[in-house]
């Protein structure tokens, strides 16, 4: 019952973050094609969200940062005196929030470039240099590109290319005529690169060029020093002696309603500090000064059990104690004057739950700092016990966890996937939901109940991820399936206020065309010039970012368009969607209407523009189902099914394949031992089949029986016989004899 009430008294409506901590989260939610998204590589902590570009590949997501350093940068009249200093400021991000996304990162490497003309570099071997980089923690490095921390050389001393071998460099040969030296820098707690110094270019004729590459990181290291909680149990550390202050801090991701974070106390309880999630909004650290039990309690606007991650500090000395989660504001209890506070502790500090296991938290722990310290919770990873390493949980272990970009969420012992922002239900998110259309029917979905004022749309144009006001102004996704022998039809048609309009159009030819209407002109891309109106399920994807539109069809390789820069990118808010047919009132474009009849007769399945989802919407209905209207006959069918355009998954490694005994498969492939087992077994078998085979065709081989009765009065007398039988007469009498 107390449960129940806590539960009650916490209620708040959810909120989840908006943005991913890198580029490998968005590819593990879904995300397969390369653009440019926005990251939070501390999620709730202090920096905030910038930009970066993505480069999707099969196995990893490439995070791409730009800079104004990436050109060539001429250098003349530098000197060890004045040298000079070439500043990189990285695009869309300050230097602590991409330094954040290098230290989260599990790789990192910067191109460096050094073009010379009579002008030294490292001044190698032995001399000082004259040209060095500074780097992350604003240490100066004097190894180049292709070269390691420590020595003072370049890539062409390592792989012995240097112009002049008794130098480390070809720019400190000090020629009269260009050389030049270069490669990666990839020693990932030195970079990104801050700036760039250089100093010999001040004699005659001496010029240098330096260029530097952009940051490319992949993996993610937000990991590090995590463990998760899967079962009521604690790690147990040396007591904590903060004496009369005490500094703590750390990260948390759970989906539980409640749980102790840490615990430490002496053996009379006198001396008492926990940390503990007492609901989902409400975080308490209790404590004791004197005889008194006291706490700070911080009442959180929205549930801190959201599956995200969340970053607690905790303070206390003798003015007072403060709690605080995230950027929320302090929450904070003042002692009195000259209160005496000793926090001295006797028993194990506990992290995971109280003593006895009560209140045990359930899910992910990590840079647990107390006083400074950072706590090595890795080393006290016992799986046995429930304490998992890392918080990876078994969405990353499965080959695609989630399909058609569901959201995988962590139950720390097991997954679900979120299938909300999809066209898609069912476990995996892989169930399509489509609807067969006949001849004049069509579905139509209200998206804005009222024009938006201008006002309104120039105020949220900027925010990529707003659709408060039911609208994207930069860009579009759409994605659908459909099969059909009939033409011509308008599969898909989204209006908007104001005239403009995208439409995607099946031809008469069988071909498929996309049409937008931005402000005062229509621009025609083809999407298919090929016949798809062959009954056959057809998958469409499309995706307009700005000016680029990036263009699907089934496993085809994508294409890519730009639309005129003349064009006001920026549509008015949508006001309808129309799947079959259009039935807009008003002025309806004569492309349009020439394809509108007799409208869709098949089926189209998986339908999604931005966040909205139609098809889902009505057959599975729920608060915006009075948004559509329908006429005809149309009935539930996922004959417009596509498969996702992702490579083909192993069974081993398929997280919803369903074999013969119906069995989920969530792990790799079997271990080297019991494969090495099963092949023994099976070549144990096949030897035994085929001895058996042995026996039964060869029983005959040099032993042939003719059934006559042996000579009475002469047993030997048939040896003649069977030595003419073995030598002459096998071939020829072989069948006889068998039959005899």
């Amino acid at each position: 019952m107390k449960k129940h009430i806590d539960a009650l008294t916490c209620l708040s409506i959810l909120a989840t973050a908006v943005y991913r901590e890198s580029c490998e989260a968005y590819r593990l939610s879904g995300k397969r094609y390369s653009g440019t998204y926005t990251i939070d590589p501390d999620l709730s902590g202090p920096l905030t969200p910038f930009s970066v570009y993505c480069k999707m590949t099969e196995d990893k997501a490439w995070t791409v940062v730009s800079h104004n350093r990436m050109d060539q940068t001429k250098v003349k009249g530098s000197s060890v005196d004045w040298p000079y200093v070439g500043d990189v400021r990285y695009d869309n991000a300050s230097w602590e929030e991409v330094t954040a996304l290098a230290h989260i990162s599990e790789h990192c490497e910067q191109w460096i470039e050094y073009s010379c003309y009579k002008s030294r570099l490292l001044n190698t071997p032995g001399g000082k240099s004259f040209a060095y980089w500074v780097g992350r923690h604003d240490d100066s490095h004097v190894y180049w590109g292709g070269s390691f921390p420590g020595i003072q050389k370049c890539g062409c001393a390592i792989n012995q290319t240097c112009a002049d071998s008794k130098f480390h460099c070809n720019c400190d040969a000090d020629y009269s005529q260009w050389y030049s030296d270069r490669g990666l820098l990839n020693f990932r707690d030195h970079l990104p690169v801050r700036r760039i110094v250089v100093s010999d270019t001040n004699r005659t004729a001496s010029e240098a060029q330096f260029a530097l590459g952009p940051l490319r990181c992949h993996g993610d290291r937000s990991t590090w020093n995590t463990v998760a909680f899967t079962k009521p149990t604690y790690m147990e550390f040396p007591s904590f002696q903060p004496h009369t202050s005490a500094d703590i801090s750390f990260y948390f991701k759970t989906t539980s309603d409640s749980g102790v974070f840490l615990e430490n106390s002496n053996e009379q309880n006198h001396n008492f500090i926990r940390v503990e999630l007492n609901c989902p909004t409400d975080l308490v650290f209790i404590f004791m000064v004197g005889d008194s039990l006291m706490n700070v309690s911080l009442q959180s606007p929205r549930p801190l059990n959201d599956d995200q991650w969340h970053w607690v500090q905790v303070e206390i000395n003798v003015k007072g104690a403060r709690l605080r989660v995230d950027q929320q504001p302090w929450a904070i209890r003042h002692f009195p004057g000259q209160t005496y506070i000793t926090l001295k502790f006797t028993q194990p500090l506990l992290v995971g739950a109280a003593r006895n296991k009560l209140k045990a938290y359930l899910g992910c722990l990590r840079g647990l700092r107390m006083n400074g310290m950072t706590l090595d919770l890795e080393g006290k990873v016992n799986e046995s016990e429930g304490i998992r390493l890392k918080c990876t949980g078994q969405c990353p272990k499965a080959a695609l966890p989630c399909r058609n970009g569901g959201r995988c969420i962590e139950g720390y012992a097991s997954y679900t996937c979120d299938c909300n922002n999809t066209a898609y239900d069912g476990y995996y998110c892989h169930k399509g939901i489509g609807a067969h259309f006949e001849a004049g029917s069509w579905l139509q979905y209200s998206i804005g109940r009222e024009s938006i004022s201008e006002e309104a749309m120039w105020a949220n144009w900027q925010d990529s991820h707003n659709f408060s006001l039911g609208y994207n102004q930069t860009s579009e996704e759409i994605e659908f399936s459909f099969s059909t022998s009939n033409t011509p039809a308008v599969l898909l048609y989204i209006s908007f206020f104001i005239r403009d309009y995208i439409a995607i159009i099946l031809k008469k030819d069988g071909g498929l065309d996309l049409r937008y209407r931005l402000g005062l002109s229509t621009h025609k891309l083809q999407v298919s010039p090929r016949n798809v109106a062959d009954g056959s399920p057809h998958f469409v994807s499309i995706t307009r970012r700005n000016y680029t539109v990036r263009i699907q069809v089934d496993y085809m390789e994508p294409t890519w368009e730009t639309i005129s820069r003349e064009q006001d990118v920026r549509p008015s808010p949508p006001k309808d969607l129309f799947i079959g047919r259009v039935t807009e009132i008003g002025e309806i474009d004569d492309e349009i209407q020439r394809h509108n009849s007799p409208g869709l007769e098949g089926c189209i399945s998986g339908v999604r523009y931005n966040i909205y989802t139609p098809l889902k919407e009505y057959f599975r209905p729920n608060e915006t189902a009075s948004r559509i209207t329908m006429q005809g006959y149309v009935t539930e069918s996922n004959c417009g099914a596509f498969p996702s355009v992702l490579a083909p998954v192993p069974p081993q490694a398929d997280p919803w394949y369903t074999g013969p005994e119906f069995k989920y498969i969530h792990d790799d492939l079997p271990s080297p031992p019991a494969m090495t087992l099963a092949i023994l077994l099976f070549l144990v078998l096949m030897f035994g089949v085929l001895y058996i085979l042995y026996l039964f065709l060869y029983r005959y081989k040099g032993s042939y029986y003719t059934h006559e009765p042996k000579h009475v009065d002469s047993p030997s007398s048939a040896q003649p016989f069977t030595k003419l039988l073995h030598k002459n007469t096998l071939p020829q009498l072989q069948g006889e004899v068998r039959s005899g």
